[in-house]
């Protein structure tokens, strides 16, 4: 049996390389356990594995036992008659910390829950969360491409449980994460005015406060600061708590609001198109939920002065950017 364990050695030894020679800062971590949610269970542990691998090799801040080598571990602690535990895995691997993974997915949202265990103190834990929007859907066949957005959730997880925000704020490109707090966009409340001419915006007001949302997202879809649910998710959430049909041309309902809060969702964006003489007075604002209420953070308002879809477009994306600071 002393073979297996010698031979395991080796294949780990041969995957970590480069690695002795930075061994004062880079750690060894094994995951211990991976459960996948219902809409997650399309997700290889295969694609798991790779995607907390790159995260902690991307600043050489720690390396993982593959899975192969901790299962043959585990095979040798059976094959002795020994209980192969987490703990005994990692006792004869030499892991500093010890992974456990929860990944769930609502629509095109994926969450990350990540534990770490210190191998050598199982009192001393800490827990992380890292989410992120799944972008990319093969045309063909429709099915999910996880490994962008599976590796900026465990990222941000990672600096998380590491108390890191800045864990990867040095690296380059898509790389470049950091932990972010989630944001729905809600709807924008229509307001009218009877004694002013009817403008073809108001008459049509769920295809154009439709098509503010939109241009909304899109503008903030990539922002580094947050991570957007879009809209489709954001549906399906409420339709969750059987809220079949958000009304994206009111202000948003106590409800909506609690379903956003039991979802741990950190903040929402409304705002107010109110018909003046002048025009329309267009005001998006930025709310932190607590306690299942909205809290305002800044706001940022215009006039229109046009009833036009693409001028609003315009000012709805200059409202949106200088909000997000963008």
């Amino acid at each position: 049996m002393m073979i297996l364990i010698i031979h395991s050695n080796e294949l780990f030894a041969s995957i970590l390389g480069s690695n002795t020679g930075n061994s004062k800062s880079s750690e060894l971590y094994m995951i211990a356990d991976v459960k996948l949610g219902k809409e997650a269970s399309d997700l290889t542990l295969s694609k798991v594995e790779s995607a907390v691998a790159l995260a902690g090799g991307i600043t050489e801040r720690f390396h993982i036992v593959p899975f192969s080598v901790r299962d043959s571990v585990a095979q040798t602690l059976v094959d002795q008659n020994k209980a192969p535990t987490a703990a005994a895995i990692a006792e004869m691997l030499n892991v500093n910390k010890i992974l456990f993974l929860n990944i769930n997915r609502v629509e095109n949202m994926l969450r990350v829950d990540i534990t770490m265990i210190d191998a050598n103190d199982f009192d001393e834990k800490s827990e992380g969360t890292g989410y992120a929007l799944i972008h990319f859907i093969k045309e063909k066949d429709e099915q999910v491409l996880y490994d962008p957005s599976l590796l900026a959730a465990v990222q941000r997880a990672v600096a998380v449980c590491l108390n890191d925000s800045l864990m990867y704020s040095e690296t380059d490109g898509k790389f470049n994460v950091i932990p972010a707090p989630t944001l729905v966009i809600g709807g924008i409340e229509f307001q009218d005015d009877p004694d002013l001419n009817m403008w073809d915006l108001y008459s049509r007001m769920a295809v154009a406060s439709y098509d503010m949302i939109e241009n909304i997202f899109e503008t903030i879809k990539d922002c580094r600061d947050f991570v957007v649910y879009d809209i489709p998710t954001r549906d399906t959430i409420y339709s969750m708590f059987k809220l079949y049909f958000a009304e994206n041309y009111k202000s948003p309902s106590k409800f909506e609001i609690e379903i956003l809060g039991k979802f741990q969702v950190d903040y929402y964006l409304t705002g107010i198109f109110k018909r003046i003489k002048e025009g329309a007075e267009l005001e998006l604002g930025l709310y932190e939920i607590k306690e299942e209420k909205l809290y305002p953070v800044r706001s940022e308002k215009d006039i229109l002065k046009e009833d036009d879809i693409y001028k609003l477009r315009e000012l709805v994306q200059i409202l949106t950017k200088k909000l997000f600071k963008l």
